[in-house]
């Protein structure tokens, strides 16, 4: 069983957009969440938990701001509608803890889903390979994403740790990449809670 942490930032939701597709963001951070670590650690068969602050799950589900205990109850309903939307690609999502944190358990069909019918996104692929790389630099990441740039026909903006492309149809996430004393680390989040963080 792998338990995989996941902090508060997350992904971008649009309050214009319908509660269905609301519903789909959470869909995808989920699916995107379990390719990254299987390109990392490779596909295991069973299920994997991830764990969010209630507050992220409301801003994935698009949910208005609310006191806390109205916004536990109302966050249980869509949590509960998300998962009957999601079971036929992710299997029956389990859910336990509360407002402060929950989990959410992804079964082994979800995961399976997830290695059999989802392509590995293209650049993550090549980026993990080259973080991984023994004694690896920023350097080596800024021509990672200036090769993938110029082979897509755009540019990339580095901003402090943060690294993106400029056109999101590339690649959609924003790389926030450190390096200390046992090399380089990352942690990927929406354009959205990027320009929140700033």
């Amino acid at each position: 069983m792998r338990r995989i942490i996941i902090g508060k930032v997350l992904t971008d939701v649009y309050n214009d957009i319908r509660n269905g597709e609301k519903a789909m963001d959470l869909k995808k951070h989920i699916i995107d969440t379990i390719k990254e670590w299987q390109l990392k650690i490779g596909y295991r068969e069973g299920n994997m938990k991830l764990y969010y602050p209630g507050e992220s799950l409301e801003a994935l589900l698009g949910l208005t701001d609310a006191a806390q205990e109205q916004a536990a109850e109302s966050l249980s309903h869509a949590l509960l509608k998300f998962c009957d939307e999601a079971e036929p690609q992710l299997g029956r999502i389990k859910i336990t803890g509360s407002y402060e944190r929950y989990c959410l358990e992804i079964p082994p069909k979800g995961c399976a889903y997830v290695a059999g019918m989802v392509a590995e996104p293209e650049f993550l692929k090549r980026f993990l390979k080259e973080i991984t790389k023994p004694g690896n630099t920023m350097e080596q990441m800024r021509e990672c994403f200036a090769a993938y740039a110029a082979e897509k026909g755009t540019s990339y903006k580095e901003e402090g740790h943060a690294f993106y492309f400029t056109d999101e149809n590339v690649e959609e996430y924003v790389y926030w990449v450190e390096e200390n004393e046992f090399g380089l680390t990352y942690h990927r989040f929406t354009r959205a809670d990027y320009e929140r963080l700033k």
